[in-house]
């Protein structure tokens, strides 16, 4: 069930077309993500304040990491930023590759734009 901090991989996978946001923060990512995710460097985002990031402020933002770890961190602080919608995904990108669920190539990282 879907709670303030986690998204169950299952929630995840049925969720409708628009009503999530993937954010990859994986360290180490192989050649695929989960389609239409968002790459960014977790410790990046770790250390921005809420006027600097770009994310979705409407429907879930899912963040995910390799094994569903780290990514509670940057979750955690997204939403001390105000984005109260963010979650991690339960047991990361290894539980959805191992679901055989449909994954995309990597697409590039980005860089949350810096306070000017």
């Amino acid at each position: 069930m879907i709670d303030d901090e986690r998204m169950t991989l299952e929630e995840a996978a049925s969720a409708a077309p628009g009503a999530v946001t993937f954010i990859d923060v994986r360290k180490k990512p192989d050649d695929k993500q989960i389609p239409g995710s968002i790459r960014y460097d977790q410790q990046a985002l770790l250390d921005a304040d809420a006027p600097t990031v770009a994310l979705p402020r409407q429907g879930k933002v899912v963040i995910y990491c390799g094994s569903g770890n780290s990514c509670v961190r940057v979750a955690e602080h997204l939403r001390s930023i105000g984005y109260e919608n963010a979650v991690a995904l339960d047991g990361g990108y290894a539980s959805w590759r191992e679901a055989g669920l449909p994954l995309e190539d990597l697409g590039e990282q980005q860089t949350p734009p810096q306070a000017t």
